[in-house]
């Protein structure tokens, strides 16, 4: 990969990160949702987070081979 397409790259997650960031703030902030539903988002959010991690983790493996 060229620099500035990683630059952009990490510009990009950064700024997914400060929204997720500021949603999340948010989201538990309320009350009106109840606790259950809280925690069964967070834990879907996690899960896709973690599989997209491990996806870009194995190509990567894969291009360095």
């Amino acid at each position: 990969m060229k620099p500035l397409n990683i630059l952009g790259l990490i510009v990009l997650f950064i700024g997914i990160f400060i929204l997720i960031g500021f949603w999340l703030y948010k989201f538990f902030e309320s009350t009106e949702i109840p606790l259950i539903i809280r925690g069964g988002i967070i834990a879907i959010i996690l899960g896709v987070i973690i599989i997209l991690i491990s996806l870009i983790r194995e190509r990567l493996k894969e291009k360095k081979l």
